[in-house]
């Protein structure tokens, strides 16, 4: 059976680059601090914000691209049902025991599903797809070969996705693509603006063509040329939208010039085709093999990504009180929680019933043994 090791490393880094991502959180939200008795915390430098527009702007579409990707492949292979058993007891299952435990954390139980939030999505998107891939004619259309025109046409409309987004979130700001805080805050244009790039994935799997094309040595040089002149527009354009601001934190209760907003908007859904291709090529030029190294990684993304926020936020404050600079910090929490995330998956998920939801029952270590059996 054909192993898509190029795309398992993809999924499994995107995973992980959560954790860089989430490594500056006390700096961006100063009651993580104050709960731990920090007080008046210096906002997050610039090198931070920056690093955190870039990873934002396309971890998580990636991730939805090939989570369609490998939907198709589950029901190509297996069934839609059985793409259906898997995702809700490895996704929906998920969400709900590891985001309720992270609720109950502040004593009271919310509904909210904190950094697991495209969990919720995504069991939702899983269940769309499947209904939808019933009817003959939407399975033609998703399943069909398609011209480089019509990949073209299907770039674009990624990109006007965004302020697509704001629109239908009624959000005309440049946090108009936040994500939803609880199970029952549904916000229509994330969902559009996820699930394209979900469809996408699905597209991608009768056009694998695609992959070959983009692994090209100059494709790959192409790309990172506009993803890098994508990503300093955009960075000029978040400095005339937002650069009047003493404090980020600020966000959320400014107001912005409209037109600003529209350019930053484009530029994000740019950005994010750009980058998304550029790492599908790359990956796709240098994994092409499996390796105890690739099998480790990817089985770890996972779960690590799941228990993560509280060993590095916990791993930032002792570095904090430490007295070291913000470089430091970022880099010592990346390189210190991910041991201590390892060490947890290790006692309490990997030989335990958990490692069941998580990684699937047929890839764990722990067996039940029945009579007989």
């Amino acid at each position: 059976m054909q192993r898509y090791h190029n795309l398992d490393f993809l999924r499994a880094f995107a995973m992980m680059m959560g954790l860089v991502f989430h490594a500056p959180l006390l700096f961006w939200f100063p009651d993580f601090a104050k709960g731990f008795g920090i007080e008046n915390i210096a906002p997050a430098e610039e090198w931070l914000n920056i690093l955190g527009r870039f990873i934002s702007s396309w971890r998580m579409p990636l991730f939805f691209l090939l989570a369609g990707f490998f939907s198709i492949l589950v029901i190509e292979r297996k069934g839609t049902l059985q793409l259906i058993k898997d995702r809700i007891i490895r996704v929906g299952l998920t969400c709900l025991v590891f985001s309720s435990l992270y609720d109950i954390l502040d004593g009271s139980y919310d509904f909210t599903t904190a950094h697991l939030w495209f969990l919720r999505d995504l069991i939702i998107f899983v269940f769309c797809f499947s209904f939808l891939y019933q009817f003959q004619s939407i399975k033609n259309l998703l399943i069909r070969e398609i011209s480089t025109k019509k990949i073209v046409v299907l770039l674009l409309w990624l990109i006007a996705t965004v302020p697509l987004a704001y629109i239908l979130n009624n959000l005309w700001h440049p946090l108009g693509l936040k994500s939803s805080a609880t199970y029952f805050e549904i916000k229509i244009g994330n969902f559009v603006y996820y699930f394209s790039y979900f469809l996408l994935g699905v597209i991608l799997y009768s056009n694998q063509i695609i992959f070959t094309k983009l692994k090209n040595r100059k494709i790959i040089l192409v790309l990172s040329v506009l993803s890098v002149l994508a990503l300093l527009l955009r960075l000029y354009i978040d400095f005339l939208t937002i650069g009047q601001l003493d404090d980020l934190r600020d966000l959320a209760q400014s107001q912005f010039d409209p037109v600003l907003v529209l350019y930053n908007s484009v530029l994000i859904g740019v950005n994010t085709v750009c980058w998304s291709l550029f790492f599908i090529g790359l990956a796709s030029k240098f994994i092409h093999s499996d390796s105890a190294v690739l099998r480790w990684f990817v089985e770890l993304s996972y779960p690590i990504y799941i228990i993560h926020t509280i060993p590095i936020i916990m791993t930032s404050v002792v570095f904090y009180r430490a007295g070291l600079d913000q470089i430091s910090i970022f880099l010592l929490t990346i390189v210190c929680g991910f041991i201590v995330c390892v060490i947890l998956y290790y006692i309490f998920i990997k030989f335990t019933p958990l490692n069941w939801i998580l990684n699937g029952y047929s890839k764990s270590p722990l067996k039940l043994r029945f009579w007989g059996g």
